[in-house]
């Protein structure tokens, strides 16, 4: 007689797969209990990497250079006012690690070519716009130690990577290709060249790099590309005209293009009171 769950010879019936339970993903915690179906590393996992920031930090005192490149004001004056959103999921709490070690990577290769001047740098202008950030590394070119150029890094996924632009030796040929991105990619990638571009600026070095390596296979494309003031100059204007907006403690009306979405929604024409926005998110956990 035969265990139950095997087959006689020559039998085309199968067994029942169990349904397993997976690790759900996205802005919100697993459906699964812990400890059904799943490991301890998964479990570990999740706890290591739930996201517990309260929803309201501190007011920044400066800007990011990142927020040059946000099209909408509303979400630009609402990340200076330290509104951080939705708990991100543990999966894209992991996502930004590997992102961060991609970076790593580069840096040590940078150093081993013998063209890193500089790693992980920090800067910051007293405006206005007052603006700090980090860049990513500063380089010189490896047959010219007298041409500086920032670089920043970006891991990128395999659809937006082929959406990228021919990489060409010509600066101005990859800085027209970038900003004509098409696809959801589009307003990432002018988001990264307005904050290399802020950067340039800030350092006084006129020659950048945006960097791109692709998380599925680790192609990458290195994009020298040429400074354009009139791209900075652009978004310090709009930065200084939402000063206005911080200095009052005032919400702006939601500028984006497309979808609306999160706090956009709330009166998205208005103006709203800071502390109007702040009970309505924590009445609502927007």
């Amino acid at each position: 007689m035969l265990e139950k769950g095997f087959l006689r010879l020559g039998d085309d019936r199968r067994p029942p797969k169990p349904r397993s339970k997976t690790i759900g993903s996205g802005g919100k915690r697993p459906n699964v209990p812990q400890g059904l179906n799943t490991t301890w590393v998964q479990n570990q996992s999740i706890e290591l990497r739930e996201d517990k920031r309260v929803l309201w930090g501190n007011i920044r005192d400066t800007w990011r250079p990142s927020s040059m490149g946000e099209v909408c004001d509303r979400k630009s004056i609402l990340s200076m006012y330290g509104y951080r959103g939705d708990p991100i999921s543990h999966k894209l709490s992991r996502i930004f690690a590997m992102g961060n070690a991609v970076e790593d990577i580069w840096r040590a290769d940078f150093k081993k070519m013998g063209v890193l001047i500089k790693a992980n740098v920090r800067i910051q202008n007293a405006g206005p716009p007052a603006i700090s950030g980090e860049c990513d590394a500063i380089l010189q070119h490896p047959t010219d130690p007298k041409r500086k150029l920032i670089a920043e890094i970006k891991s990128i996924n395999c659809s937006g990577f082929k959406a990228l632009p021919p990489l060409t030796l010509d600066l101005e040929m990859n800085y027209q290709g970038l900003m004509g991105t098409q696809g959801y990619i589009a307003s990432r990638v002018r988001g990264y060249m307005v904050q290399l571009q802020n950067y340039m600026r800030l350092f006084d070095i006129h020659e950048g790099m945006l960097l791109f390596d692709c998380k599925c296979n680790s192609d990458f494309n290195d994009y020298g590309v040429p400074y354009h003031p009139e791209l900075v100059e652009a978004g310090h204007s709009r930065l200084i005209r939402l000063d206005e907006y911080r200095e009052k403690l005032i919400v702006p009306p939601c500028t984006c293009e497309g979808k609306h979405d999160g706090l956009c929604t709330y009166r998205k024409n208005d103006e709203i009171p800071l502390d109007e926005i702040k009970r309505f998110t924590e009445d609502t956990q927007v």
